[in-house]
């Protein structure tokens, strides 16, 4: 069998761009052999060309993305991150006719459907699947093997930093803060983990989850977010007590037609499919009307987990270069009405006895308490709490409970309120 070429333009040697570049070079014979391409490395974009790059050729590097980008490269790889300039970079090569590999979440959660679709237009593929669980291929799944089935529901640990953070806090009832140093330390978090652990990052990821698998294009607020800083040990005791764990879950359900987003802590029941991944971990439960569930899990990201991934799109695209088929968009579109669930509430007060005007305002509220508890800080300090689970009600319904709650002075500050999932 004739060895056909392909030249591959990289936008970008991070983390995950040598990983790319380092898996290309060790894997160049297997490569061979599954495709009948040899995959060379035209031009690599860098920021600082002083930076030393063990196993990296210095001569491939340059500055300026026009050489990468226009140098009679086949294919362009981008992994430089970030909206922009990764946006122009990517549109700029589906317009000269060149398919385009990807793993960069912000830029497919802003701009995805209308690359998508300036991909079709141009008959060129874009790939993405080291955007999502780097080396999970949920993206195949959903674009492919599962391209038969009505999506019911995508439910997923979607940061591996969140997590670490909580699985840390489960195993040693460490608090949040000491959970989060250890993640830092281990290389786990950044330096500033606020896309991590505010949730965004995992509500940018499911945004490309729910439009591939509703062939859709949704708002950028669609996904109703909030992280897990406020997370206490006695959360995770809590949990515990009630055969539950606590797991920052990327949701999107769709029933009546109407597709509900949230990316949040919820009390997961210890029997669950997603209640055993530990660690930095990521998995991804989908619900479809014809195979019903089906579990990925995996390393969600690194160096080699997420460059396996963008390989696999480039060896995609070497063996089946035609344009994936016409992306024609659907009318569904995001309900930001929460699902109504049963619910862990938890407050900080000055006096335990509040836990009766507490329980008065949540059945006002048609908030139906099954259980209530005052617990006393062993500390001594002035801080105690208050703790209730309540049977079905609304997520409005609670959040207002909330509002009224910390208005009336019953609480320091703001409670927290955690779905259950069942």
């Amino acid at each position: 069998m004739a060895i056909r070429n392909l030249k591959i333009g990289l936008l970008g040697c991070g983390t995950v761009g040598s990983g790319f570049v380092e898996l290309l070079a060790r894997n160049d014979a297997l490569i061979r052999q599954r495709t009948g391409v040899s995959l060379s490395i035209s031009k690599i974009l860098v920021r600082d060309l002083s930076k030393k790059r063990p196993g990296v050729d210095h001569d491939l590097l340059t500055t300026q993305p026009e050489r990468v980008l226009n140098n009679g490269c086949d294919l362009v790889v981008e992994l430089v991150g970030g909206v922009e300039p990764a946006r122009a970079f990517v549109q700029h090569a589906l317009r000269r006719g060149k398919h385009v590999v990807t793993a960069n979440k912000a830029l497919l959660a802003s701009h995805g459907f209308s690359l998508m679709k300036t991909a079709e237009t141009q008959k060129v593929r874009l790939e993405f699947e080291g955007s999502v669980c780097g080396g999970v291929p949920i993206i195949r799944a959903l674009r492919s093997g599962l391209a038969g089935n009505h999506i019911q529901s995508i439910n997923g640990i979607l940061n591996g930093t969140c997590n670490y953070i909580l699985t840390r806090m489960t195993d040693d009832r460490v608090e949040f803060a000491e959970a989060l140093r250890e993640a830092q330390v281990k290389g786990f978090a950044e330096a500033d983990p606020g896309l991590d652990i505010d949730g965004h990052d995992a509500a940018q990821k499911l945004k490309i989850l729910a439009e591939l698998a509703h062939n859709t294009r949704l708002d950028q607020d669609a996904v109703e977010v909030r992280g897990i800083r406020e997370i206490t040990a006695g959360d995770i005791l809590a949990a515990h007590e009630q055969g539950c764990i606590i797991k920052h879950l990327a949701t999107a359900e769709l029933q009546d037609g109407k597709l509900s987003l949230s990316v949040a802590p919820v009390f997961l029941p210890r029997s669950h499919s997603l209640a055993s991944v530990r660690e930095e971990n990521n998995a991804v439960l989908i619900r479809g009307d014809a195979v019903g569930d089906m579990l990925f899990s995996g390393k969600g990201a690194g160096s080699l987990p997420s460059a396996s991934a963008v390989l696999s799109d480039v060896m995609d695209i070497a063996c089946n270069a035609g344009a994936f088929p016409a992306n024609r968009g659907s009318n569904l579109r995001a309900d930001r009405q929460p699902r109504s669930s049963r619910f862990y509430l938890r407050f900080s007060v000055s006096d335990p006895s509040a836990i009766g005007p507490i329980t008065t305002v949540l059945e006002r509220n048609c908030v139906p308490v099954r259980r209530a508890a005052a617990v006393w800080s062993r500390s001594g300090s002035s801080q105690h709490q208050v703790r209730l689970f309540t049977e079905i009600a609304a997520r409005s319904k609670v959040d207002d409970s909330l509002l009224e709650i910390t208005a009336a002075g019953l609480s320091a500050g703001n409670g927290i309120a955690l779905r259950y999932m069942a």
